[in-house]
């Protein structure tokens, strides 16, 4: 009997130390102003806001703590906390965008949780919009850092700022940089590489499959 109890205790001590070895750990290091060094099972980074290291995302970031999402999850944690679970990772999305006649990839997303149609511009440095279209999806991008930009027939005001949320296809991405251009052009959001950045891009014939970085 006693030899059983053993034998089942043992048991126990396996099965317990097999699931907390199945654990992701996620301890904060430093922190800086967007910034944290984040070690993940082992291995570290330093990532900036809006970036996702071994399946962690960085939402926020200062001297009093980080904000982090993990499988769905979100969490704050101060320098030399760590959190350890069986977080079940998300799926990985994968968006496929064939052409239109004419070649170009057109998709439907949303800015700031409002819908709106995408040009995937991979020559563009930023996700570009319209001050019309700007003004359609209530954006205040005056707020912004003006400029001036070269267009194809004059040079005129533009305006850098961030958009909260960028969506394409379930492909959501926070606080990501945008150039908009007074006037009525480009008639179509592009998407540039301000948002692309942060995903992967293959082509398999004319399809586009675009998927998140994790």
């Amino acid at each position: 009997m006693r030899r059983l109890q053993s034998v089942l205790g043992l048991a126990f001590l396996l099965i317990a130390a097999s699931a907390v070895a199945g654990d992701t750990t996620v301890r904060v290091i430093a922190l800086f102003t967007d910034k944290a060094l984040i070690k993940v099972d082992g291995q570290q980074k330093i990532i900036s806001k809006g970036e996702t290291f071994r399946g962690v995302l960085l939402q926020s970031a200062s001297g009093r703590g980080a904000v982090v999402v993990i499988g769905g999850e979100t969490m704050k944690l101060g320098v030399n906390q760590s959190i350890a679970g069986n977080f079940k990772k998300r799926e990985k999305i994968k968006l496929r965008i064939v052409p239109d006649a004419h070649g170009m990839y057109y998709a439907k997303g949303s800015i700031n949780g409002k819908s709106t149609s995408f040009l995937v511009d991979t020559g563009a440095t930023n996700v570009t919009m319209s001050g019309r279209k700007a003004k359609s999806l209530n954006i205040d991008f005056k707020k912004g850092i003006r400029s001036l930009v070269q267009t194809a027939s004059a040079v005129v005001q533009a305006w850098q700022i961030k958009l909260d949320t960028v969506d394409l296809g379930g492909i959501r991405l926070n606080n990501v940089v945008a150039t908009v251009i007074t006037g009525d052009h480009p008639s179509e959001v592009l998407l540039g590489n301000s948002f692309l950045r942060h995903t992967q891009i293959e082509k398999a014939g004319s399809t586009l499959q675009i998927s998140k970085r994790f």
